[in-house]
């Protein structure tokens, strides 16, 4: 036998309660019954003890192994019979004879099990010696199979049950992770699609169902085709990373799609390869970001910088030649003690009429920048 393995298995039985099991409590009584015994009992033997498991005539629940008659018995794959043990020198001495029960009779069937593992034996006793026929050792030894076979039943059955209550809390935690994954899943806002090798629809998300639903009233469903519902301007770009998602590539790339009455969207898409366990490409995982509100408001401020530039060089060149002008005839005027001639006037006249038109570009500008940003062009 194994010793460690043979340990192991003996630890899986002293786990079971056999003392509550009633085909092994009849066992037992048959056998003292049948051995006219006082005492009989079904024991489990580790390293150091001996676990009486099922009893009659007897209490206690353990015993050393050194001192233990089954801890000789179990080394036999036979019915181990001391009819008197004051016939024999090695067990005449035992502290079980001299004291305690004073045992002068012992038999002993091993509990072996499917494997060959000598775990503990069905055994009975008394305190007077014994003689048994043929046929009582013939059916202590079918008493002792058949106890043994209640027993691995009931570690099968108890190791069925432990699997399934396992496999039971695995599929609720994986239910329930599943349930989670998939509410976060629909919950993103972010058109998702899961395509396979031939560009079919292997799963989306409720976003990308709606708005599939608004633009082109109709109903996605699993395995149709990913084009169908791509404007033509935005298949060809599609096409092109999707195939290169599936030799491995990921791509992510802004793009303007046209979807006629509807409107233009800008779309921010990421193309990933999707991979089994074996690390084989199995897919392609197309996420499409809605970006239109964002691309509005950059070209709202790339048309605000290019009105800010204008105003700054109309501020920093145009306005300085009137200015200057003004400020040149105002000198003049005063040291002419404020008393001006006409042709100042009129060159005063003219530098004002020049300021207040770039004073009015100004407002144009700031009141229809548009028109403003196309005349620059």
């Amino acid at each position: 036998m194994n010793k460690e393995q043979r340990l192991k298995v003996v630890k899986q039985f002293e786990k079971l309660n056999l003392e509550y099991n009633k085909e092994l409590k009849h066992t037992v009584a048959v056998a003292a019954k049948l051995c006219s015994s006082p005492v009989a009992m079904i024991t489990l033997l580790d390293e150091e003890t001996q676990w009486i498991k099922v009893k009659k005539g007897i209490t206690i629940e353990q015993v050393p192994g050194k001192v233990s008659f089954c801890r000789q018995a179990v080394k036999h794959n036979y019915l181990f019979v001391i009819n008197d043990t004051h016939q024999y020198e090695r067990f005449c001495g035992h502290p079980s004879v001299t004291g305690g029960p004073k045992t002068r009779f012992y038999a002993a069937a091993p509990l072996t099990t499917s494997e060959g593992h000598r775990v503990g034996t069905l055994c009975v006793m008394d305190s007077k010696p014994h003689e048994l026929s043929d046929q009582q050792k013939l059916i202590l030894k079918i008493l002792a199979k058949h106890a043994i076979g209640v027993m691995e039943l009931k570690l099968t059955i108890d190791q069925l049950d432990k699997t399934f209550t396992d496999l039971q809390q695995a599929k609720e935690h994986k239910s329930g992770n599943d349930m989670r994954l998939r509410s976060m899943f629909e919950s993103l806002t972010d058109s998702y699609f899961l395509l396979g090798k031939h560009g079919e629809i292997i799963d989306f998300n409720r976003t990308a169902f709606d708005f599939v639903k608004d633009r082109y009233t109709e109903k996605l469903a699993y395995g149709r085709k990913m084009t169908k519902f791509l404007p033509p301007d935005f298949a060809a770009d599609f096409n092109l990373h999707y195939r290169n998602a599936l030799k491995g590539e990921k791509t992510q790339l802004e793009q303007q799609a046209n979807y006629g009455a509807k409107g233009n969207i800008w779309w921010d898409c990421a193309f990933e390869p999707v991979r089994n366990d074996k690390d084989e490409i199995i897919g392609v995982s197309y996420v499409a970001r809605n970006i239109t509100e964002r691309k509005a408001s950059e070209e709202k401020i790339m048309v605000q910088n290019k009105l800010l530039s204008k105003i700054a060089q109309i501020q920093s060149h145009d306005y300085r030649g009137p200015v200057a002008s003004i400020l040149g005839l105002m000198n003049l005027i005063e040291l002419d003690n404020y008393v001006a001639p006409k042709e100042y006037l009129l060159m005063m006249q003219t530098a004002v009429k020049n300021l207040d038109e770039k004073i009015h570009d100004v407002v144009n500008i700031v009141n229809d920048p548009l028109l403003s940003i196309h005349s620059a062009n």
